[in-house]
């Protein structure tokens, strides 16, 4: 992945990091520059589906994005659990069309400059 860390959250104007992430909805890999130019992206950051309100989240973030859609905006859910344990999630609690990918090292995290939070990842 190539990105680094930020001294303070990005802020609107700024350019998006390129952070590059295993997919968990589908098999590969999700570039952010493969939304450059293309289409505004609605990233979700979260951290992970350990967490009940992340959990609820996603699923609010699925839920809107036919609506984002129609207006051409694309989605993007991360979340810092290993892509296989989301996988199997997923299978679970499916999202249709909700396009999602797994960062367990919060790199993205660190690279649009959000703290460091305290949990471990499930």
């Amino acid at each position: 992945m190539s990105t680094s860390s930020v001294d303070r959250p990005l802020q609107p104007g700024d350019r998006a990091p390129d952070v590059v992430l295993d997919a968990i909805s589908r098999e590969g890999k999700v570039a952010l520059n493969d939304f450059r130019g293309r289409s505004p992206l609605l990233i979700g950051l979260f951290r992970g589906l350990h967490c009940p309100f992340c959990r609820r989240h996603v699923a609010a973030m699925a839920q809107l994005k036919p609506a984002l859609h129609e207006k051409g905006v694309e989605c993007l859910a991360v979340v810092n659990t290993p892509v296989e344990r989301a996988r199997l999630y997923f299978r679970y609690h499916p999202t249709p069309d909700l396009l999602a990918a797994s960062d367990p090292e919060r790199a993205s995290h660190r690279a649009f400059g959000l703290r460091e939070v305290g949990m471990d990842t499930v």
